[in-house]
């Protein structure tokens, strides 16, 4: 293998973890849907993470309740989950497993369990267990198994052939920014049939992928997202997935995004200061995310003391 191809084959797989991260447990139960507002949410840095101090004590408060006779299937997820955001990925799967002991064939064992093996790098076994999730309830988790398996798929190729991000992206959309951009402009006519269908769920899969898991670190899922907003006509959410993507090293974002400034109003006459009204961009983000930070200090200010039911929900 060639220096600079092992050099790209090694940041391919440092990449593949983030990309698959989609998690199964009472902050994600309790949201069924998921609304443009949400997404726009998203874009603009409102990213609810919890903190470490949140998950370690939710791993304290969890623990002993497997201990119940009356325990919920439920609290193994909340456990293992909080193990796996701790970066406690071996512990998370046997927690898992032992939940699988004690009630056998639940759709959200096998949907962590393949984002848990996905970290551990077994990735066969990783897309055994979402294939296992989907089979058992394909339009569950706002259809996110099936985004994450064509992820790792991707990432899979990318490991072999490095090249192929500038020819592809992991939904199969056309690459070519004028493609997608005659939706903006109803003047442009364009035969139907170069129209991509797009799935009903795909802003819902990616961006979930992004909210409950740590998708936000991967290039390609703000990629994809971008492409998936510009293809459904919304170019001013499509900008801000190009930014992050291009922040986190895609190599077409830049360009993408480029594009989609030029056929925006508010920025009229500036399509060539991509690099200033992207700054405009992340002070946005800054904002959102000191939001977030806020919305975490809470949470631990309610668990210094000794609300835990309170933040946790049970």
């Amino acid at each position: 293998m060639k220096p600079l191809r092992a050099l790209l084959f090694a940041a391919v797989l440092l990449a593949v973890p983030p990309a698959l991260a989609c998690l199964w447990d009472s902050d994600t139960l309790q949201e069924e849907s998921i609304g443009l507002d949400e997404v726009a949410n998203v874009l603009r840095g409102k990213l609810l993470k919890h903190s470490a101090t949140f998950y370690e004590r939710k791993v304290a408060y969890t623990l002993p309740l497997l201990e119940q006779a009356d325990v919920k299937p439920e609290r193994y997820d909340d456990l293992a989950v909080a193990y796996e955001k701790l970066g406690r990925t071996q512990e998370a799967i046997a927690t898992m497993e032992a939940k699988e002991k004690r009630f056998p064939g639940q759709y959200t064992t096998a949907a962590n369990l393949g984002t848990f093996y996905a970290h551990a790098g077994d990735y066969p076994r990783a897309l055994e267990e979402l294939r296992r999730a989907l089979a058992l309830n394909p339009d569950a988790h706002f259809g996110r198994e099936k985004y994450q398996v064509k992820a790792i798929e991707y990432l899979q190729r990318l490991a072999t052939t490095p090249e192929l991000v500038r020819k592809e992206e992991f939904l199969g959309l056309p690459l070519e920014p004028d493609r997608y951009l005659f939706v903006m402009n109803p003047k442009k006519t364009v035969l139907r049939k170069e129209v991509p269908e797009l799935p009903k769920d795909v802003l819902e899969g990616l961006v979930g992928i992004i909210r409950f898991g740590s998708g936000e670190k991967s290039q390609h899922v703000w990629f994809s997202l971008g492409m998936s907003l510009a293809w459904s006509g919304h170019k001013h959410l499509a900008l801000r997935a190009m930014r992050r993507a291009e922040l986190l090293g895609h190599p077409l974002a830049r360009e993408h995004a480029g594009e989609l400034l030029r056929t925006i109003k508010a920025y009229s006459g500036r399509h060539s200061e991509w690099d200033k009204v992207g700054a405009e961009l992340d002070a946005e983000w800054a904002k959102g995310q000191a939001w977030v930070q806020e919305k975490q200090r809470q949470e631990e200010a309610l668990l210094a003391k000794g609300k835990e039911k309170q933040v946790f929900g049970y």
